[in-house]
């Protein structure tokens, strides 16, 4: 028996930005709970019967107009007088932003990009007031264009730090000092180019032998780490500026001409930086250069399909999302507006919203990913009706397995997005998977919904009503976690879970930790 999901969202839908009553559903809510799987923190009822009625188009014109969460500026010293390095502040409002905010797409999108431009605390930027202004840039740019983005962050003062630029002068023969190159190799390798030239559709470009064609040489490093000598952190209020300015990480940083390396550089694609320009100039030649090159397209675009939607994207999918990023449809390139449109509503990613579809629908069984830790968490949290206090704990349960928010283990993030699985087929999230994080994502289950997560209120309820009527639960249930889709192995097990509770409130207990710990729930499809 299906639950009429509208009479149970009617009145909390009265509440929600954009949404306008109407009499019939424009898609089903198997169609809506994957999208919003793959576009927001996690599904709700209230989030599937919104889309439901709004459609798809609607839906990205509201979330696109949305920009409403953000991270609390924090102290630069501790009661102490030192150095603040607190950073739990900041990762408990991101999951309360996570759980219960509106913008939810563009939640989804600045992780995804932070998780490309990955700034640490891990052996880098200890600092807590840090991280907040670095986020926004990824929160006011996720529907912006990539240029910007780059932009942004390498003026950043927390990436200054982390990757050497901020301080990076030209080099002075006499002392025998060349300028940084970190910086520069970082820019290319992991942010915008890769290690190869790549085809629109995520294939590498070989020579006549065969061998992979390289985006840059030692040479083209060299000469990239001259282009951005020069900067120095923003000056801190009442201080005096600086050739060189102690750290600090609010506003962006500033040019000191003297320290600028001003001779002609070659760098990649044999593109030359006239001689004589300032350092700003020679930012805006690398910018203009970066934006010519054809491989950044499949490079950004298959990583930001990989974040929100499968892990081994076909080439066909990474050649469309980047012919998006080459052209908008109105001869812009960059548009993350428009590419992000295009993931969300490409074939490969709406091929399985027909009711009885299955994972296999246009994509091969290779479709979908496994829930990174941050993302299990929030997901988890949605669907129980959760709430969070400022004092909510629950990035810990991420930490545990693995994904430390804001403590990337080194700039190549939590995870590889060219990490193999055994059987040779792209799943990054595999990277930070193991026996030990395999239980822990059992005990966190476990812990949800029959003890109490730290700082979070969970409201079981709509699941205990339904405790009296086995089919009715645990169709509720994959209509929440499973898109209304779930294998005749775990409705058994679910089934005889509930049975042998004596409850309503057990029964649902029950059918919750099975459906919950299942590997149909861990793997987004």
């Amino acid at each position: 028996m299906r639950i009429p999901l509208f009479a149970v969202a009617a009145m909390v839908l009265a509440g929600c930005p954009g949404f306008s009553q109407t009499s019939t559903a424009v898609m089903t809510d198997r169609a809506a709970a994957r999208f919003l799987d793959q576009a927001t923190w996690g599904p709700t009822p209230a989030s599937i019967a919104q889309l439901q009625q709004m459609g798809i188009s609607k839906w990205l014109a509201a979330q696109f107009s949305l920009n409403t969460s953000d991270l609390p500026d924090q102290p630069i010293l501790n009661s102490q007088g030192k150095s603040n390095n607190d950073l739990r502040p900041v990762q408990a409002a991101f999951f309360q932003n996570a759980v219960t905010g509106q913008d939810q797409l563009r939640q989804r999108v600045a992780f995804a990009l932070s998780q490309i431009w990955v700034v640490s605390q891990v052996s880098g930027v200890t600092d807590a007031y840090a991280y907040p202004p670095y986020w926004r840039i990824f929160r006011d740019n996720a529907f912006g264009n990539y240029r910007d983005v780059i932009k942004a962050v390498t003026l950043n003062p927390a990436m200054g730090r982390y990757l050497n630029m901020a301080n990076n002068n030209k080099a002075n023969p006499a002392k025998g000092t060349a300028a940084n190159e970190n910086y520069a190799r970082e820019l290319m390798q992991l942010f915008t180019l890769g290690l190869t030239q790549l085809n629109a559709d995520g294939t590498t470009v070989v020579d006549a032998n065969k061998n992979p064609v390289p985006t840059y040489d030692q040479a083209v490093v060299t000469n990239m780490a001259k282009a951005f000598t020069g900067w120095t952190y923003p000056t801190a209020p009442g201080a005096t500026a600086k050739t060189n300015n102690p750290a600090y990480y609010i506003g962006s940083m500033f040019a000191v001409e003297a320290d600028h390396d001003t001779t002609s550089k070659t760098i990649f694609a044999n593109i030359t930086i006239p001689a004589g320009q300032t350092a700003g100039q020679d930012l805006e030649s690398v910018l203009d250069a970066l934006m010519k090159q054809t491989t950044m397209a499949p490079f950004v675009c298959q990583q930001l399909i990989q974040h929100l939607v499968t892990s081994n994207p076909s080439p066909q999918y990474i050649q469309r999302v980047s012919n998006v990023f080459l052209n908008n449809g109105s001869g812009a390139r960059g548009d993350l507006k428009a590419v992000v449109t295009a993931i969300l509503t490409d074939t490969e990613a709406r091929a399985g919203d027909a009711p009885g579809a299955t994972a296999a629908v246009g994509a091969a069984v290779n479709f979908g990913h496994m829930r990174e830790p941050i993302l299990l968490v929030a997901n988890l949290l949605r669907g129980l009706n959760g709430t969070l206090t400022a004092q909510s704990t629950v990035y810990n349960d991420a930490a545990s397995l693995s994904e430390n928010l804001f403590n990337e283990p080194s700039v190549f993030s939590y995870f590889s997005p060219q990490y193999r699985t055994e059987k040779g087929l792209l799943g990054p999230e595999f990277q930070i998977y193991s026996t030990q994080t395999a239980a822990t994502r059992a005990d966190l289950v476990n812990t949800a919904i029959y003890a109490k997560l730290a700082g979070a209120t969970l409201d079981l309820s709509p699941f205990v009503k339904l405790g009296g009527n086995t089919s009715q639960l645990l169709d509720y249930i994959i209509m929440v976690f499973l898109h209304h889709s779930m294998s005749t192995a775990l409705q058994v097990a679910a089934t005889d879970a509930v049975n042998a509770a004596a409850t309503p409130q057990a029964k649902a207990q029950a059918a919750l930790y099975i459906v919950l710990t299942s590997g149909e729930y861990q793997i987004i499809q």
